[in-house]
């Protein structure tokens, strides 16, 4: 064989083939509109976070741990003990254990297929849910200013279409001194293969595909806008990883888990 047609077949198969799969892909969706996308996004995050909470649960548990000794700004509820929370993109509600009891939770949720999933689980727990809202985070205009005790967000911000409207929406709900709780993947730092490897995924199909965007610095923007949140404390940390082969959880290797309060004045 020519070594113009070996070329010819590894320029064909290394950058056409991709090309033409998102082209393939992209019609799909656009034929059969964002639903078949939902669907397939529950099936597959319902299945995939089993064994993602069940590695991580000990470590999420220690992070939500400190809600329990939050106080409610509604006088009534902070004398029962209770909590206002909003979460956002709850999901199959994987976060319920990590409540405390008999709070009344408010859902936040785009995606119409995690519904059933998420009230079947919410019949083994102590949550009272009060509204499962089908919208985005950036407009959550059905949340009341200053409603909310705690607001939480797990594996949700690198989704968001706009983040730093997002982050305006969660000051704008939570009650003065209020949390919010947020447990994220984000970009790894610049100069290493996966921040590399999560630009150019990102920028081509996994957006695309899965809605999400693998290279957001989420700790930096919460960070930076001195008027959203009095006090951040947060972290990035390295989850861990199974050793018996290759896993998608490689890509979102580095997280950061913070928590942001909002100022009493």
């Amino acid at each position: 064989m020519a070594t113009s047609d070996v070329m010819f077949q590894g320029v064909f198969y290394y950058c056409l083939v991709p090309i033409l799969i998102q082209f393939f892909i992209f019609t799909l969706l656009n034929k059969y509109g964002t639903s078949m996308k939902e669907r397939l996004i529950s099936v597959f995050w319902n299945h995939a976070m089993i064994k993602y909470h069940a590695a991580l649960r000990d470590m999420k548990k220690v992070h939500f741990n400190s809600m329990k000794y939050h106080k409610s700004a509604d006088l009534y509820l902070r004398n029962k003990g209770l909590l206002r929370i909003l979460e956002i993109g709850a999901g199959s509600g994987a976060n319920f254990e990590f409540f405390p009891p008999n709070s009344k939770l408010i859902v936040v949720e785009p995606n119409a297929f995690f519904e059933p999933l998420f009230y079947e689980r919410q019949k083994k727990s102590l949550i009272k849910v009060d509204k499962f809202l089908l919208t985005c985070a950036e407009d959550m205009k059905e949340v009341e200013d200053n409603s909310m005790d705690v607001v939480v967000s797990t594996l949700v911000l690198c989704s968001v279409r706009d983040l730093k409207q997002t982050l305006k929406e969660v000051h704008r709900v939570l009650a003065k001194g209020g949390k919010f709780y947020y447990w994220e993947h984000v970009h790894d730092a610049p100069g290493t293969w996966l921040h590399f490897v999560q630009n150019l995924l990102t920028y081509t199909v996994w957006d695309l595909i899965f809605g999400c965007h693998l290279n957001r610095n989420i700790d930096d923007v919460v960070a930076e806008d001195v008027n959203l949140f009095s006090h951040v404390d947060q972290k990035r940390f390295d989850i861990p990883l199974s050793k018996d082969g290759w896993s998608a959880w490689k890509l979102v290797r580095v997280h950061v888990m913070g928590v942001a309060t909002k100022g009493l004045i």
